[in-house]
C-alpha cells in the first residue's frame, strides 16, 4: 500500500470516528481526535510524488 493510500485510509477512519462518536464522548478526547485528524491531513497534503514512489 502506498503512503498516500495509507494516509487517505487513516484520514477516512479518523473522520468516521469523530462523526460517529457518542454524544457523551469527553471534549478532551474529541479534541485529541480532531488534532490527530488535522495532523494526518497535513501530512497527506504535504506528501510529494517522490515520497509516494519510495514507499510503494
Amino acid at each position: 500500500m502506498s503512503r498516500r493510500s495509507q494516509l487517505e485510509h487513516e484520514v477516512s477512519l479518523a473522520q468516521k470516528r469523530i462523526k460517529e462518536a457518542p454524544q457523551n464522548t469527553p471534549a478532551n478526547i474529541r479534541k485529541i481526535w480532531e488534532q490527530e485528524l488535522v495532523e494526518l491531513e497535513v501530512e497527506l497534503n504535504n506528501l510529494t510524488d517522490e515520497e509516494e514512489d519510495n514507499n510503494d
